[in-house]
């Protein structure tokens, strides 16, 4: 009897630890911004990889909202929006080595600019809180939801011993993607109110765009004609933010 009742004080003690809002209970939000790193196939400058993005580093802003709901865990919503330039001399040098392939060497020319890729949404989830040492934590988390992702506008000309041949524009185009975040953040509190974070996350969503309209502009036999092509990319990056956050 005497082993039950330490064993049932034990679990109500761990039991009320851990349910415990003493000092935890409170909301934090925070603002950040950060640089993000194209990996896999998003990063991908191989020309015969259709699913190749050509993308580059770029930078991603955050607007987060955390909720204790637990004394170590809590609910945590985000806002992201982040940005990547499209690798355009690289592309274009690849599609002039491809068209060019029977051609006098560097008598075939490419020319490529390029808006970047978009991708920005509001994703929910859970997170965990690990203090490590006195005001200084670690926070584990993953979160769904869904992005806007933008298709680059682009102009693409070619030549031939520097006489322009062609000209092809694509559209702007954007969609709705399902994303996620899995990370953690270092967190270090500077007052009772005031914390400095430290961020790394992967973030990653698959878009798909219809009937995305493609100008073709021939300049030699003076014909313009319209296309309507289907895309998709495989977003993914890695993102480094720091930001500051405040509890209340």
């Amino acid at each position: 009897m005497k082993k039950v009742i330490l064993l049932s004080t034990v679990l109500l003690y761990s039991l009320t630890d851990v349910l415990s809002q003493d000092e935890v209970r409170k909301a934090f939000t925070s603002a950040s911004l950060g640089i993000s790193i194209p990996t896999g196939n998003f990063r991908s400058n191989n020309f015969n990889n259709d699913e190749s993005g050509y993308a580059k580093t770029g930078l991603t802003v955050d607007f987060t909202l955390e909720h204790n709901i637990l004394k170590k865990l809590g609910v945590i919503g985000i806002f992201r929006s982040q940005a990547n330039a499209v690798n355009a001399g690289e592309y274009a040098q690849d599609l002039a080595n491809y068209l060019g392939a029977d051609n006098p060497e560097e008598t075939t020319s490419v020319s490529v600019e390029s808006s970047p890729y978009s991708l920005g949404g509001i994703m929910t989830g859970l997170y965990g809180s690990f203090p490590i040492v006195n005001k200084f934590s670690f926070e584990p988390h993953a979160l769904v939801g869904f992005s806007v992702a933008t298709l680059p506008a682009s102009t693409t000309k070619t030549y031939e011993s520097n006489t322009k041949l062609t000209t092809f524009i694509w559209e702007q185009s954007a969609t709705f993607a399902f994303s996620y975040i899995i990370g953690t953040k270092a967190k270090l509190d500077i007052s009772k109110r005031i914390c400095v974070l430290f961020n790394i996350d992967y973030y990653a969503a698959k878009a798909e765009w219809d009937n995305v309209q493609e100008v073709g502009i021939g300049h030699i036999t003076n014909n313009t004609k319209i296309y309507m092509y289907d895309y998709s990319q495989k977003f993914s990056t890695i993102n480094l933010i720091a930001g500051l956050g405040f509890k209340f």
